[in-house]
């Protein structure tokens, strides 16, 4: 598959097939992930793979409560129609840590934007490699992210960027209507 027909491809799938994805695919993906580009090269990543019943239903519980959070928060109404069944279905979880000190000279202004920005690279890295291989994924933020590393028992002070669900997708989503660019000569605005 070509890189551009997986980016193009690649789709939020929250409905799975019980096929097994095996390690030797996993690791395929992390390594996707590792190269992506971060700054100073500190790579401020580390990979949780998640396939026991009770770390899922960890992560499961967690994204729960925080919807019912933002429920009892009177955030938006849809929240409530939002259900995390969809992680029962799916053979494995990745979860993309970092590093937020690992942030390149941004660490010298106090900012981690830089640490999160080559996380965030590196699970687009993982979803485009599983959309090659035939696999879905969803890049999952509905969690507390500090509560959801102690869960999954990282050291402290490492973030969690994303939790990404992968298996066989059971339903092939249509893609979102995309908004145009908004695109400048030089300066934003012009």
């Amino acid at each position: 598959m070509e890189l551009l027909q997986a980016i193009q491809l690649r789709r939020s799938v929250r409905a799975f097939e019980s096929t097994p994805v095996s390690d030797e695919q996993v690791n395929s993906l992390i390594e996707a992930a590792v190269w992506a580009p971060s700054p100073l090269h500190q790579q401020p990543w580390s990979f949780v793979v998640i396939r026991g019943a009770e770390a899922k239903a960890k992560v499961k519980q967690l994204c729960q409560a925080t919807k019912q959070a933002v429920i009892d928060g009177g955030g938006p109404g849809w929240v409530g129609k939002y259900s995390f069944d969809f992680l029962d279905q799916a053979p494995v979880y990745v979860a993309v840590l970092f590093d937020p000190k690992k942030a390149g000279l941004g660490s010298f202004f106090n900012q981690s934007r830089g640490a999160m920005a080559a996380a965030a690279a590196a699970v687009q890295n993982l979803m485009l490699a599983a959309t090659g291989q035939g696999l879905g994924s969803l890049w999952l933020t509905f969690f507390d992210p500090l509560k959801m590393a102690q869960a999954l028992g990282s050291p402290e002070g490492l973030d969690v960027a994303g939790i990404i669900p992968l298996g066989v997708p059971a339903e092939n989503p249509k893609a979102p209507p995309r908004k145009a660019p908004k695109v400048f000569s030089d300066f934003y605005g012009q």
